[in-house]
C-alpha cells in the first residue's frame, strides 16, 4: 500500500496551495493543474527556459533559480518568469576574428554600464557584473571562460537598467575569442583530411556512390556475405 505524500503549503503564482514535499517548482505547477507549456524546456537545468523568482520563509530578498531544479520549501513564495526580450546584434563569422574591432559597434550600450551589479542574479552563479567589466576592459579570454556556464535565460538582461543583454554580449565574445585562437594541430589536420575526403574509417568507400550502391553497401555491413 503506497504512502500518502506529505503536503506542504506554498504560495505559487500568487495563490496559497498545497503540493507534495520534495517536488520541483515545475512539478508543483503541474500537480496543481497549471497548464504550463511555454517556459518549459529540457527539464535538466541546461536550457534556462524555466527561470523562477522566489522567496523563502522568513527571507527578505528575492532569489532566482530554475524551476526544474529548485525544490519547493514550506511557505515558499514562487512565480515563473516570462521570456525577457533582448536585442541580439547580428554578425558574420568572418568578422569575429578581432572582437576588439566589433564589440563597440555591435553592443555600444555595454560601455554605459555603471557596474551596479544588478545583473548578478544568475541561476548558474556567474558573477555577470565582473564578466561585463572584463569585456569593457578587453579581457576577452576571461569573458569566454566566465560565460561557460551561461544557459542564455536572459535573467541578467531583465535586471539591467542600461538595457544591456549580458548573455548576448558574452555569447558574441565567446565566439569571437574562439575564432581568434589557433586551432590545435590535430584538429586542423583532420579538417584538411575531411575537406580532401580522406577518412581511414570508411569515408572513401562511400564517397561518390549512388543511392542504390549505398543501400547495398549497408546491407553488406549489416549482414556480411555467407551469413544468415
Amino acid at each position: 500500500m503506497s504512502k500518502t505524500p506529505q503536503l506542504i503549503t506554498i504560495e505559487l503564482e500568487g495563490r496559497k496551495t498545497q503540493v507534495p514535499a520534495g517536488v520541483t517548482v515545475i512539478e508543483a505547477l503541474w500537480d496543481t493543474g497549471h497548464d504550463v507549456k511555454r517556459g518549459i524546456g529540457c527539464l535538466s537545468g541546461l536550457c534556462g527556459a524555466c527561470t523562477i523568482a522566489y522567496m523563502e520563509e522568513g527571507g527578505r530578498r528575492v532569489k532566482f533559480g530554475l524551476g526544474c531544479q529548485t525544490l519547493v520549501q514550506p511557505q515558499m513564495n514562487v512565480i515563473m518568469l516570462p521570456f525577457f526580450p533582448s536585442r541580439r546584434a547580428l554578425h558574420d563569422k568572418p568578422a569575429l576574428a578581432d572582437p576588439a574591432t566589433r564589440l563597440a559597434d555591435l553592443y555600444p550600450e555595454l560601455h554605459s554600464c555603471d557596474n551596479c551589479k544588478g545583473c548578478n542574479v544568475c541561476p548558474e552563479w556567474i558573477v555577470v557584473a565582473k564578466v561585463m567589466q572584463d569585456a569593457i576592459q578587453g579581457d576577452y579570454a576571461s569573458v569566454a571562460k566566465g560565460m561557460r556556464a551561461c544557459i542564455m535565460c536572459g535573467l541578467c538582461a531583465s535586471r539591467c537598467p542600461r538595457g544591456i543583454a549580458p548573455h548576448f554580449v558574452g555569447q558574441f565574445l565567446q565566439r569571437a575569442w574562439g575564432c581568434s585562437q589557433e586551432a590545435p594541430g590535430n584538429l586542423s589536420r583532420r579538417l584538411v583530411e575531411q575537406d580532401n575526403f580522406r577518412d581511414e574509417s570508411g569515408w572513401a568507400q562511400v564517397h561518390g556512390k549512388t543511392g542504390a550502391e549505398l543501400e547495398e553497401l549497408c546491407r553488406q555491413i549489416v549482414q556480411p556475405a555467407g551469413k544468415d
